[in-house]
């Protein structure tokens, strides 16, 4: 009389099904380790140009190149540099514009004077806008005299993303 004996089968079979779910488990923790199933979106690119006059106390802002620009998820910062505010101070010091004094040409503004967006959604890569409303964001004295030659033009996303900076010569 033969004995059969079957016992080994269990066990290998029991260790096959283990390494099959780490194997699983470790690719999924890769897949999010590794950003494959990430959702960051990245933030727009343009190039911004900015010119100041002394004389008419108006910003000109150029979007020479790159990404269209949602006006309504965008901010308008303008920063002290440092070199002509002495050093650090200038670094920590910005100012977020108003949007309703920001116009193209023909008098569209990024906001009207409710708040509310207006009808100039885009900002696209060839136009021009200007912002009247400088005084008192720091960068100028109280007799209107801008703060050094020069400040720093600053347009970030609302999450805080860097899309363009640029410096800002003052034309006397």
């Amino acid at each position: 009389m033969r004995m059969h004996n079957e016992r080994a089968v269990s066990p290998v079979v029991g260790v096959m099904l283990m390494l099959v779910v780490v194997i699983i488990i470790a690719a999924v923790v890769s897949g999010f380790a590794g950003s494959l199933v990430g959702t960051n979106s990245k933030a727009p690119q343009a190039t911004i140009q900015g010119k100041y006059s002394n004389t008419t106390k108006v910003l000109q802002m150029y979007h020479a190149g790159g990404d269209e620009l949602s006006t309504e998820k965008i901010f308008v910062l303008f920063r002290e540099k440092d070199e002509e505010t002495g050093g650090f101070a200038g670094s920590m010091t910005r100012s977020v514009t108003n949007k309703s004094n920001i116009c193209s040409a023909n008098n569209k503004c990024w906001l009207n004077a409710k708040g509310l967006v207006s009808d100039y959604p885009l900002w696209r890569p060839g136009e021009t806008v200007y912002y009247t409303g400088l005084t008192g964001t720091g960068l100028l004295l109280a007799d209107g005299t801008p703060v050094g030659g020069s400040f720093t033009l600053e347009i970030d996303t609302i999450d805080g993303k860097v899309i363009s900076k640029s410096d800002v010569k003052v034309d006397p």
